[in-house]
C-alpha cells in the first residue's frame, strides 16, 4: 500500500533572514560511503518529467552548484553513486530529493545510508537531508512539519489497511467489516489534512510553496474540488502572481479541473464498445441511477487487482451501475483481459489509450481513476475504491 506523502510531495516567496544574492550556490556535503558519484538539479515541470539545469560531481563527499534563478521554485537534487557498469541500484545509492531553490547561500547536508531513495522502498529506513538557506525551502518544512501528525496517523492506517484488509481480502478471506472500519477512520483523517492544506494555501498564496500544493488539489488525485473552490483559488493566486508563466499554468490546471468538479455534467464522449463500433460514452451510462465511471488498462496491475472485488459489488448492488472504460491502445489486449476477468457489466474502450483526446478530456493523469456520478450523471465522489467502495455504497443505499 503506497504510504501517504500526500501533497507534501508537490510544493515562499516570504520576506527573510538569509541572505539574497545574484545567484544561488548549493554546497552539499555527504556522510557514509560517498567517495564519488554524479549529482544532476532538475527543474520541476508540470505534468512533464523534471528537466535537468545542471550536473556536476561528488568529489570525497562534496558537491557544488552555481547559477541564477528568474524566481523561486522546486527543484529536486538527484545523487547517483552508482559505478560505471554495475547494475543501477535506485534504493541505496541513487536519491532524489526536493529543494525549493532562491538565488541565496544553501547547503545540503545528508547521510547515503538513510537519503530517501529515487524510488520508494518501503524496508528502507529514510530521512530527508537538513537544507537550510533558501527561505522557500524553509516554509515547504514549516508545511510538512505542520502535517506531521496527520500523515503520520495515515500512514499507521494505511498499513493498517493493507496488512488487515488488502492482503486478506486477496487470499480469499472475508475482511470487508474490518476495511470498512479503517476506511471510515483515513477519511476523517484524510479531511483533517486537507482543510489543514487549504488554510496553508490561502495562508501562503504569494508562495510557489502554496502554488504547488494548489495544483496538485487540482489534479483530483485525492479529491475533488468544486466549482466555487476553483475559482476561489483561482483570484486568490492572481492577486500575487499576475503575469507570470506560473499563474498561467495554475490556470490551464483550473480550466481542466473544473469540467470535471463536484456537480458539473460528465463529459460525453467517442467510446468503443465491445464490437468495436464507435458509441456515445452516454449510450453505456444509465439514467436515473449512481454509476461508477471507472478507467482501467489491461495492462495495469492495480487495476485488474480491484476486478474481483468489482466483481463483488456487481453482484450485492443491483441499482449501482459499474461502467469500465478501457485505455488499451490495441482491442485484442482488452478483448483478452475481459474474458479472463470475466467482466460482465457494461464496457467500452478509449481510442488513443491514456495519450487519446478521451483521456484528456477527463484529465487521465494515472490509473485505475474511478468518478461516481449521481442521479443526474454530475460528479459527486473519487478515489472509491476498495472498502472505501464499500462505506460510499453502504451510506448511499440506507440513506436511501
Amino acid at each position: 500500500m503506497k504510504k501517504i506523502f500526500l501533497l507534501g510531495m508537490m510544493a515562499g516567496m516570504l520576506a527573510s533572514c538569509h541572505t539574497q544574492t545574484d545567484g544561488y550556490t548549493i554546497k552539499g556535503s555527504l556522510t557514509g560511503n560517498a567517495d564519488s558519484g554524479k549529482v544532476y538539479l532538475e527543474r520541476s515541470e508540470y505534468q512533464a518529467e523534471p528537466t535537468v539545469v545542471d550536473s556536476t560531481v561528488v568529489e570525497n563527499g562534496s558537491f557544488t552548484f552555481s547559477g541564477k534563478v528568474d524566481r523561486p521554485g522546486l527543484y529536486f537534487v538527484v545523487i547517483d553513486l552508482n559505478k560505471p557498469g554495475e547494475e543501477p541500484d535506485y534504493q541505496n545509492k541513487m536519491f532524489r530529493t526536493m529543494l525549493y531553490l532562491e538565488n541565496s547561500d544553501i547547503t545540503y547536508k545528508g547521510d547515503v545510508a538513510t537519503l530517501p531513495g529515487f524510488y520508494y522502498a518501503p524496508e528502507r529506513k529514510s530521512e530527508a537531508p537538513k537544507i537550510t538557506g533558501s527561505s522557500v525551502h524553509d516554509l515547504f518544512t514549516k508545511m510538512n512539519e505542520g502535517m506531521q501528525t496527520y500523515s503520520d496517523t495515515l500512514n499507521v492506517l494505511s498499513d493498517r489497511y493493507s496488512d488487515e484488509y488488502l492482503i486478506p481480502d486477496s487470499e480469499g478471506k472475508d475482511v470487508s467489516a474490518v476495511g470498512m472500519e479503517i476506511a471510515r477512520e483515513e477519511m476523517k483523517w484524510k479531511d483533517k489534512l486537507l482543510a489543514y492544506q487549504l488554510k496553508f494555501i490561502k495562508d501562503h498564496a504569494d508562495s510557489p510553496v502554496a502554488m504547488d500544493q494548489a495544483m496538485y488539489y487540482l489534479s483530483g488525485m485525492e479529491f475533488l474540488p468544486d466549482v466555487v473552490e476553483i475559482d476561489q483559488l483561482l483570484a486568490l493566486f492572481e492577486k500575487y502572481w499576475a503575469g507570470t508563466p506560473e499563474l498561467k499554468l495554475f490556470e490551464q490546471a483550473a480550466s481542466a479541473a473544473r469540467p470535471l468538479a463536484v456537480g458539473q455534467k460528465y463529459k460525453d464522449i467517442d467510446v468503443l464498445d465491445r464490437n468495436g463500433k464507435t458509441v456515445k460514452l452516454s449510450s453505456l451510462i444509465p439514467e436515473n441511477e449512481y454509476v461508477m465511471l471507472e478507467f482501467w488498462a489491461s495492462w495495469c496491475g492495480p487495476c485488474r487487482g480491484e476486478i474481483p472485488h468489482l466483481r463483488k459489488i456487481h453482484e450485492k448492488y443491483k441499482d449501482f451501475a459499474i461502467v469500465s472504460i478501457s485505455l488499451d491502445e490495441k482491442e485484442s489486449e482488452w478483448q483478452k483481459a475481459l474474458k479472463e476477468e470475466n467482466m460482465s457489466w457494461t464496457q467500452g474502450r478509449m481510442d488513443g489509450g491514456i495519450y487519446g483526446s478521451g483521456a484528456k478530456t477527463y484529465n487521465i493523469q494515472a490509473i485505475p481513476m474511478c468518478l461516481i456520478l449521481d442521479k443526474e450523471g454530475r460528479f459527486y465522489k473519487t478515489n472509491m475504491r476498495g472498502a472505501y467502495l464499500d462505506v460510499f455504497l453502504e451510506d448511499l443505499y440506507q440513506a436511501d
